[in-house]
């Protein structure tokens, strides 16, 4: 990297339960001591990364996302289809797409990335949503989609603010379980198209979601295709002791488990039900997901493999 090339620093002070308002000060100190050609952001609300970030990529090389995964998610829609490339520092409560790219933990380790970056092409997607009250809305993702039970854990996670990283995904999990019913899902996957009911259906392009979990082992980030997992059955108390294999992804090939790729993947259902995307709650009441991979659409700092 040379002294020349700008980077944009988009840091969210909420991530982490407030965890990353602790690095602030001292990334802005080490920054101020750097050699760096930079320009340096705090998030104010929701869509601000995202807006940001799309502004950063005309200017600047590289634009990192200092958060969980919720600010990367934001980060990423800003800069997919453009020529600036996306760093990341783990600040957040999940960091599920942190740990896929071994990203740096503090600003000492995160320079040094900056230095020596090795940057490469990775997939994402995009979600149509229809909700059940008639309105549309489309996001983008860039590690996991969640339906169902996953997308019930997110909004507990969210309501959780004493907790971080896996303790409290599995407390969440474990609250959430509680009364939880299947939801009775057409899918579409390419030219097949089946009926049946699903207590979760989880869409890769990482390996990890929910703090850690590894439903989808063998998703590749720029391989061109989501790997798909999905937990069926009738009744929670059948498929609870699968659950454990999940957290260590030697759950596939299992009973109640089914895992295929693809490249785009539409879901309907009568009644509503819940979606997250890369941790974040997208719609609480839809009736129909349309999800599509865009092929080596963002760049991402990666660090040097040794």
């Amino acid at each position: 990297m040379t002294l020349q090339q700008h980077i944009t620093f988009i840091l969210n002070p909420a991530a982490g339960r407030g965890k990353a308002q602790h690095i602030h000060a001292a990334l802005q100190d080490t920054l101020k001591h750097s050699a760096l050609n930079y320009t340096y952001h705090l998030t104010s609300g929701p869509g601000d990364a995202t807006t940001l970030a799309r502004k950063a990529s005309s200017s600047s090389s590289i634009v990192v996302a200092i958060g969980g995964d919720g600010t990367v998610n934001e980060v990423a829609a800003g800069l997919v289809g453009t020529d600036a490339a996306m760093a990341v520092m783990s600040e957040g409560s999940g960091n599920d797409f942190a740990r896929l790219v071994n990203a740096p933990k503090n600003p000492t380790e995160l320079l040094a990335l900056l230095a020596d970056p090795s940057i490469q092409k990775f997939d994402s997607g995009t979600v149509r949503l229809m909700h059940e009250d008639g309105s549309v809305t489309e996001r983008s993702f860039i590690n996991s989609i969640g339906l169902g039970f996953d997308a019930a854990v997110a909004k507990k996670v969210s309501s959780i603010r004493w907790m971080r990283g896996i303790p409290l995904y599995l407390t969440a999990l474990l609250h959430t379980l509680v009364g939880y019913q299947p939801h009775r899902f057409t899918v579409q996957n390419g030219t097949e198209r089946w009926e049946k009911n699903y207590f979760l259906l989880c869409i890769g392009n990482g390996k990890w979601e929910g703090g850690g979990f590894m439903l989808t082992p063998n998703a590749v980030p720029d391989d061109g295709l989501f790997e798909v997992c999905g937990v069926t059955g009738d009744s929670i108390y059948k498929v609870l002791p699968v659950l454990p294999s999940v957290m260590t992804g030697t759950h596939l090939g299992k009973r109640y488990i089914e895992s295929f790729n693809s490249t785009s993947l539409t879901v309907e259902s009568d009644k509503g039900f819940p979606i997250h995307g890369d941790g974040e709650i997208l719609g609480w009441k839809v009736l129909k997901a349309e999800i599509s991979l865009i092929p080596q659409s963002l760049f991402v700092v990666l660090p040097h493999k040794t």
